[in-house]
């Protein structure tokens, strides 16, 4: 069987950056957990969990220099609890997930809980 689109991502990052995104793919799949309403996907050419109703979008992660980014769609709607979200505007907020420090498992199992409970499952 081949890998897909969304598996392939992954391979393309360098060493650490894999390492991390792979963890976070991880964090964001526990967050999820079976939610039939939740489905991994590729979008923009990044990895990305969607919800099947209207704005859709709920996470992505993207690879960079020495960190991995967790976008959440809606980020600009989540609690404000975690001061770690960076972003302006009126949606989009990220998470940077750096490779040389601790892992914030708990943070994004967290913060993806909140964002799939903004679009109505939990």
């Amino acid at each position: 069987m081949s890998e897909s689109k969304f598996d392939l991502y992954f391979d393309g990052l360098e060493e650490a950056e894999r390492r991390v995104a792979l963890a976070v793919r991880e964090a964001v799949r526990e967050a999820v957990g079976q939610n039939p309403k939740i489905t991994e996907t590729t979008k923009w050419n990044y990895p990305a969990w969607v919800h099947e109703g209207k704005n859709g979008n709920v996470c992505s992660i993207m690879g960079a220099n020495g960190y991995v980014r967790l976008q959440f769609f809606r980020g600009a709607e989540l609690p404000r609890t975690e001061s770690r979200l960076e972003g302006t505007g009126k949606g989009m907020r990220h998470l940077k997930v750096w490779c040389d420090r601790e892992f914030p498992a708990e943070s994004i199992r967290s913060l993806v809980s909140d964002a799939v409970s903004l679009h109505g499952s939990s």
